[in-house]
């Protein structure tokens, strides 16, 4: 089995407007419109055969909503839906909840797009619930082009939350720091509460970087993840295939990690 533990959706009526402005800030080329059907479509395409779903409450308005699509989109097996809270919401708490009782493990959170430095206290009681409810959280970590001049979850504020919060399982998206391999090797690789995922890896990331960090870094706190639209599958898959890895490190790598982390397995 192989599933793609970062995949972004939009809902239909603002999928081609999301789309358009996010590919004008970042200058890549999307390899879906964004919707549910052609996201499900590029999966089996790519020879993926589950999507875990990503979206973020990028205002405390969008928080319902999100977490409302995410509920009704577990029903269909191909996917894993994700939630989302937005840390000046007066409802996350309640969010929270919400996702639990309905089957959902983990959320994403933004830093970038949601305007926090990931050490900030003021989303330590988000990481304390989380935490004690035992769901996990998936973060942009690293440079991001929406703010290319700041980074909101460096390695080493990232390793700091690690610290405070070890119950906390913590997914830091683009290999722990996006274009930032070298921060992630010295502060983030053997926290036992900190996963890696692989989006946008071969579009940012050599072979060789890679391999050091998953082989300082527990087996079983690696994700394969694409980031699509942003890179496409079927890349992702073949620049982790050139890897070399052993085989039971793919399994785990594809499938057995991120089923582990969602309670399924």
């Amino acid at each position: 089995m192989i599933i793609d533990s970062h995949v972004h959706i939009f809902p239909e009526k603002i999928a081609h407007k999301a789309i358009q402005k996010l590919a004008g800030i970042s200058g890549l080329t999307p390899c879906t419109d964004g919707t549910l059907p052609c996201t499900a479509a590029r999966m089996a395409s790519s020879g993926v055969d589950r999507a875990v779903l990503l979206s973020i409450a990028t205002s405390p308005s969008q928080e319902e909503s999100i977490n409302n699509a995410a509920v009704q989109n577990s029903a269909d097996e191909r996917f894993i839906p994700l939630g989302s809270v937005h840390y000046l919401s007066d409802k996350w708490e309640k969010q929270l909840e919400f996702l639990r009782d309905n089957g959902i493990r983990g959320i994403k959170l933004h830093p970038d797009y949601q305007g926090f430095m990931i050490d900030d206290r003021a989303l330590f009681p988000i990481y304390e619930k989380c935490s004690d409810m035992g769901m996990f959280i998936v973060f942009h970590a690293g440079w991001d082009c929406y703010s290319p001049q700041l980074i909101h979850a460096a390695p080493r504020a990232s390793a700091a939350v690690a610290r405070a919060f070890p119950g906390l399982k913590m997914v830091l998206a683009h290999m722990g720091g996006l274009r930032m391999p070298d921060e992630v090797l010295a502060h983030l690789v053997g926290l036992k509460n900190v996963y890696f995922d692989t989006a946008m890896a071969e579009t940012y990331m050599d072979r060789e970087t890679v391999c050091r960090i998953i082989k300082q870094h527990p087996a079983e706190n690696v994700l394969f993840g694409s980031d699509c639209p942003w890179e496409d599958p079927a890349r992702t898959l073949d620049f982790i295939d050139s890897l070399g890895l052993s085989a039971d490190v793919r399994a785990l790598v594809f499938a057995g990690n991120i089923l582990r982390l969602t309670g399924m397995y």
